[in-house]
Order: C-alpha cells, then structure tokens, then sequence
C-alpha cells in the first residue's frame, strides 16, 4: 500500500532520532565508567554496585512504560508524545551525570552517581528509547520499508559512533572535563530528537477498540508468557549489549593501559564501527540471500565467536604497533562489527515481527510490552557490561592512581574486553539455532490478515447496530 511507503527523509529523520539516543548512550557507555573510577575516584566496587543496582529498576520501568504505551491515544500519535516531554531531559541528566561535585565526600558522590544514572537510564531513556523502537510499527507494516528505515537508522548511528569515539577521549583532555563536551552533545541530542518528531508520521492506527476490550497489566502478562519469541528477543537483546557494554566500557583501559594511548580508542572503537556501518547498509540483501533476519541473528553471532576468538587467541598485554597482535585486535574488532551490524538492525527490525507472533497466538497485539524488549534488553546488557567491568576491575584491586598498572590487572583488563564477550557470543550461537521465527511467519500472517478481517467487520457492524439496539433498550425501559 502506498500509504506504507516511508520516504527517504522521513527515514534519515528517523534516524536521527536514534542517532540522539546513540549520543547519549555511547557516551554513558564509554565513557562513564572510567569517568567514576578515573576522574571521580570512585571505588570499581562501587561503580559495580551502581551498575547494578539501577538494573533492578530497569526491569520494572520498561514493562511499566511497555504498559502505559499501549494504553497513550493522543492527537500527537501514541510513540511521538514520549519522544517529545523525554527529549530535554535526556540533554539535562547527561550533563549531570558526567558532573559528580569535587566537594562531595566519597559515600555522596556515590549516591550522586547512582541517583543521577537512575533518572537517565531507568526513567527518561526508557520513556524515550521504548517509544522511538515502538515508533517502527506505527510507521509502516511493509517488512522491506521497516528494514530499510532499520538500515538507515544504524548507519547514522554508527557513524555517529565513530566521531563520538575520536572526539570524546580528545575533547575531554583538552576541556580538563567531560562537561564541557556533554552540554554540546546533549543539545545535539534534544535537535535529533526534535526532528523525529516533528518528520516522522505515525501511519498505522491501532484497530479500534471497545471499552471492553481493554487489556490490563495481568492481560499483558499473560499475552507476553504465551509469545515464544518475546523471551528468544529478550536473551538476543540482554547478550548482545552485555557484549556491547562490555566492550565498550572497557575500551578506554585497553588503549590508556596497553596501547597506552587514550587517543588509540577512536581507532579501536572505528575498527569495530565501519564495518558495522557497513553490514547495516547492505542488511536488506543479506537478509535476502539468508532468507530472512534469524539467519541473519546466527550469521551474527558466528561472526561474534570468529571475531572475539581472534582477539583471545592472539592479543597479549604488550602490543607493538604493525606487530601480528596489533592487526589482530583490529581485524577482529572488524569481524565482530559486522555481526554486530547486523544484529542490531535484525533484532529491532525483528520486534514487530514479535509483535506479530504474540497476537496470532494469544489474540492481542501489544506494541509497547513488545518493544519494551528493545529497552529491557538494552539497559540490562549495557548496565550489566558496565558492572561486569567495575567487577572484575574490583577482583585485582585496580588502582586508578598508577600509571603503570601491574600485569594483574593488565590481565583482567584482556579477560573483560575478549575472554568474557567470547563465552556470551557462544552461548547467543548456541540459543538463536534452537528455533527460527523465519519459517512459520509467512503462515501466521496469512491466518493474521483473515482474522483482522473478520475482527473489523463485526466491529463495523457492531457500530451500526449500536444506536438501534440502544433506541430499543430505551423503549423496554420505558
């Protein structure tokens, strides 16, 4: 239908809506770990337990936001309201997370931190992030547009990752802190933000429903505990940003401790990023040639082992530039981006097909419980990567204060950014073979279509026969 047709600049608009979140999120990924342990001399243990701690309310959040999405109806749309009130607030709480007051003791500057993250991760990002993800579906239902708007969105956003890498690191040295460089890009975000919203155009409307069909939160739960592929998506999503938090969030120890150059981490991070970049824009010919995005999901997670693997086998603690660890670092960074790629655009192209299976089998369509998969996963992933690094870090006694470290934590540092990604890749290969929602989607739509057929004419007629069947309960009554 060509009412489902997405043009060009709508797509780049939305994407620019992820490539707001992105600059939020990656620099909250990258960055603030070593911002808490280096800059504001707060214990790994405790950035740990900050990680950590704000996961558990994570949890609750995005089922709670999942829930009042499904029930928003507005002149504005039900995703774009969200993005609107929660885009500010995305700008303001970056700035103060990376603003912990020197003046503060040490117990207050960690109850700073914590409350500071908790209001960005666990109430404006996932009031923003979950309506933009669930902003897909009520864009276009077409597959291949909701692929392209999917290639799109992660091109921006990978190339948005790449300055942030080389920036950031630069950026912070030379203004003597993080603030600085947060202020520019929290404004950048809330334009991002801005033009989604205002561009982007929700052309799907929810199928209309009676008063009686109000689904409550036990309803939700009971529709969400039937749909296989939700807790399939949850465990893609949770793997996969743990790797990314990981990865990330360790990136900054790897190029100051053994590159020994904070600057080498733009390089780092680019080796991993363009060929992500790439394997977005080609994703709807690979999909194409696999058949379908879960083949695509275990090509990704082949590509994860191929890629850490190398990294395990032949990166030691001392790397030489032009030397075989040096080229196997970043081909292996390269290895993974690509199965990086595209997963991300699989996985969140994939959520309306989730979407999708959950109403053929338990009657009800939830587009906000779906999408909260997206938010779900993504926070606990990223927060678990991050607390997964102040962890480890914690176990041999990292010392921000040394400038050379000792071979311990040299050590750990290479366990956090190759060995522990490796396993969780494996056990994502293991998982995404186990099943394929590839083979039986064609079917369950063609039984969808036919029965939201039969669903709107008898809504059409009841409210036809609506004022006649009140016309005589009026007269019975009389």
């Amino acid at each position: 239908m060509a009412s489902n047709k997405v043009s060009m600049f709508e797509k780049i608009s939305f994407g620019s809506g992820d490539l707001g979140c992105t600059i939020i999120w990656n620099v909250v990924g990258m960055f603030l770990t070593i911002y808490y342990t280096d800059d504001v001399k707060i214990s790994a243990a405790a950035v740990a337990a900050i990680m950590l701690s704000v996961r558990i309310f994570d949890g609750f959040s995005d089922l709670v936001m999942g829930y009042f999405l499904d029930r928003t109806n507005s002149k504005l749309g039900k995703a774009r309201p969200w993005i609107l009130w929660s885009a500010p607030f995305m700008a303001i709480f970056l700035v103060l997370c990376f603003a912990v007051p020197d003046f503060l003791g040490e117990t207050m500057k960690i109850v700073y931190a914590f409350l500071t993250y908790f209001f960005l991760t666990v109430v404006i990002y996932t009031a923003c992030n979950l309506s933009y993800c669930a902003l897909t579906s009520f864009m276009t239902d077409d597959l291949q547009e909701r692929a392209g708007m999917n290639s799109v969105r992660f091109v921006m956003t990978g190339l948005g990752s790449i300055v942030l890498g080389y920036i950031t690191p630069v950026a912070a040295k030379a203004f003597g802190s993080y603030v600085i460089i947060c202020i520019i890009y929290g404004a950048a975000a809330f334009a991002l933000l801005l033009l989604c919203f205002f561009v982007c155009k929700e052309r799907i409307k929810p199928q209309p429903r009676r008063p009686e069909d109000k689904v409550s939160a036990k309803e939700s739960l009971r529709v969400l505990s039937k749909n296989t592929f939700f807790y399939y998506l949850v465990s893609f999503f949770v793997i996969d940003f743990a790797n990314a938090g990981i990865t990330g969030a360790s990136g900054m120890y790897l190029s100051r401790y053994i590159i020994k150059d904070d600057a080498f981490f733009g390089t780092l991070n680019m080796a991993a990023v363009l060929p992500q970049v790439i394997a977005c824009f080609m994703f709807p010919w690979i999909m194409n040639w696999l058949r379908g995005k879960w083949n695509t999901i275990i090509l990704g997670y082949v590509l994860y082992v191929v890629g850490y693997g190398m990294c395990y086998l032949l990166v030691g603690t001392t790397i030489e530039s032009g030397s075989l660890a040096f080229y196997a670092l970043l081909i292996g960074n390269g290895i993974k981006g690509i199965g990086w790629g595209i997963h991300l655009v699989a996985m969140f192209a994939m959520i309306a097909d989730v979407a999708e299976y959950g109403e053929w089998k338990a009657g009800r369509r939830l587009e906000g419980a779906t999408y909260s998969v997206s938010s779900f996963g993504f926070k606990i992933g990223l927060g678990m990567g991050g607390a997964v690094v102040g962890a480890v870090l914690s176990m041999v006694n990292y010392d921000a204060s040394l400038e050379v470290q000792p071979q311990e934590t040299l050590d750990a540092i290479l366990t956090i950014n190759f060995t522990i990604p490796l396993i969780l890749s494996v056990i994502g290969l293991v998982i995404s073979i186990t099943n394929n929602l590839d083979k039986i989607y064609p079917v369950m739509m063609k039984e969808l279509m036919v029965r939201r057929a039969e669903e709107a004419r008898k809504f059409s007629h009841e409210e036809v026969d609506r004022p006649h069947l009140d016309k005589l309960a009026e007269n019975n009554a009389q």
